[in-house]
């Protein structure tokens, strides 16, 4: 992790030898006194930590020396129709990585139903990936994910401001950047399953005044997909020109 995030902010703190935060600076990071490392807060600023105490069971103490504000969220929304397990894992990371709003997943037509009830699910390992994609990126906002039960009650909710667009490979008339319009300031992304989106599907986001994009001509895992959707669309909103980040 290049950032350790804390839940709740402190001005020092005590980790203890059974803290994975702890097992982390001591093995990996192999601190000392003195050593200076990245902490942040959920939802919170991004902080500057000393170590001020490596005990010989392995606990640390930490104090902060110093804070920033962290990158902000990104105006952008990802919905996904529900994919395998291992595929939703890599989604959650990179897209906590990139910053996004938030994520949201549906039962498409061609999901499996089985994926609903994976570990990934049950459990709060999705939480984990998000968490790990936000240390990973040096932020601290952890996206909200939200679970639907079918795509029109997914559009609904996401219905909303801004630009509203479909990857699809098949049937999309542009490329995702010229889809993008000018005035847009935000915009809601839409990634099916592995099997792609079905007729209806398509139908379904035609009707509620969606457009159909694509990504150009190769066809991308949809990891990868969502990757590249997001930098694209955060490069034609003009994303990138008007965030500055430092590293305190």
């Amino acid at each position: 992790m290049n950032l350790i995030l804390f839940d709740k902010p402190f001005e020092a703190i005590r980790l203890g030898a059974e803290d994975p935060k702890a097992q982390h600076l001591v093995e990996v990071l192999r601190v000392r006194v003195g050593t200076k490392v990245f902490v942040g807060f959920v939802h919170g600023l991004r902080a500057r930590a000393e170590v001020t105490l490596v005990e010989a069971d392995g606990s640390v103490t930490l104090r902060v020396i110093a804070t920033e504000a962290p990158p902000k969220p990104l105006p952008i929304r990802l919905l996904v129709g529900l994919p395998r397990p291992h595929t939703a894992k890599r989604i959650l990371f990179e897209a906590a990585s990139l910053g996004v709003q938030d994520l949201h997943f549906f039962e498409a037509e061609r999901s499996e139903p089985s994926y609903a009830r994976s570990r990934l699910w049950t459990t709060d390992e999705w939480k984990e990936r998000l968490r790990l994609g936000t240390e990973q990126s040096f932020g601290t906002y952890i996206p909200e994910v939200g679970m639907h039960t079918d795509l029109q009650s997914a559009i609904s909710f996401l219905q909303s401001g801004g630009a509203h667009i479909a990857l699809d490979n098949y049937e999309a008339e542009a490329a995702l950047p010229y889809v993008l319009t000018g005035e847009a300031q935000s915009a809601v992304l839409a990634l099916g399953p592995e099997r792609g989106w079905s007729a209806d599907e398509r139908t379904t986001f035609r009707k509620n005044g969606w457009k159909l994009a694509h990504l150009g001509a190769h066809v991308l895992r949809l990891e990868t997909a969502c990757t590249a959707a997001i930098a694209v669309t955060s490069a034609g909103l003009g994303l990138y020109d008007t965030q500055t980040q430092t590293l305190l």
